[in-house]
């Protein structure tokens, strides 16, 4: 297996510089909350960024930046391609299926 360089996770240690990296590109972030009660006690966040009339809205800095980067990269032509969603799904399903002590299944 060829070394890894750089190898990220996301978890705790990734919201604070996903959030300061969009703040570097110049959007702006609010953050809302909301306590849900039922089936348990929780604070669901949600994180908002504009810029020159662009907005984006997502439930972590890290899905944030994904989504900002995404448009960056695509434009007004984000949304899927033709066979793109066929692509994907293919991929997902032919994905590697592990039970919860981690023994590979199929």
């Amino acid at each position: 297996m060829k070394e890894l360089k750089v190898q990220i996770v996301s978890a705790g240690n990734t919201a604070a510089p996903c959030f300061y990296a969009i703040e570097s590109k110049g959007y702006e972030i609010t953050v809302s909350s909301c306590l849900w009660t039922e089936p348990y006690e929780k604070v669901v966040y949600q994180y908002d960024a504009t810029k020159n009339g662009e907005f984006f809205s997502a439930s972590s800095p890290e899905e944030l930046l994904g989504l900002i980067h995404m448009w960056e990269m695509r434009g007004d032509n984000w949304r899927v391609h033709k066979n793109e969603a066929h692509e994907f799904n293919k991929k997902v399903r032919n994905a590697p299926l592990f039970d919860e002590d981690g023994k590979f299944i199929k």
